[in-house]
């Protein structure tokens, strides 16, 4: 049987009832859990301590959910993976997921550019080494004078 490791999940909302049942459902299940009521205490609390899950509600006062998401992505990218947006707001939600498949979409066309410029390159030089090949020379020796 493997044992069962505790998971860390931090819930950030500014809604105390809805904090506590959900803190109240995870622990009961056997997570960690901490809480933050905006983002900035989120933001605060990630400095001293790491986490598996990160739930964050979108609308807050002081730091919302959109603007946690974006400092997180300057201060520790890869935990945006572990994000995860509640909202009773459901436009709010639309505009978020909205957003975040914008940025996908340019970071694939952004990667993609980088693949295609790296297959050019790649191209360029196997044909050099052809040439290189065919004149009897390998790419380190200098061409006779």
């Amino acid at each position: 049987m493997i044992p069962h490791v505790l998971e860390r999940i931090l819930i950030i909302d500014d809604e105390p009832s809805m904090v506590r049942a959900l803190a109240r459902l995870l622990a009961r299940d056997g997570y960690i859990v901490a809480t933050a009521r905006n983002g900035r205490h989120a933001l605060a609390a990630l400095q001293g301590q790491g986490y598996d899950v990160i739930l964050c509600d979108l609308r807050m006062p002081e730091l919302d959910g959109r603007a946690f998401y974006t400092q997180l992505q300057q201060r520790a990218p890869l935990l945006c993976q572990r994000v995860l947006f509640l909202t009773g707001d459901s436009r709010a939600a639309d505009h978020q997921l909205s957003r975040t498949s914008q940025e996908l979409r340019q970071r694939s066309h952004a990667l993609l550019g980088k693949v295609q410029t790296l297959y050019a390159r790649s191209r360029h030089l196997r044909c050099q080494a052809a040439r290189l090949r065919q004149q009897g020379r390998t790419v380190d020796q200098p061409r006779a004078s």
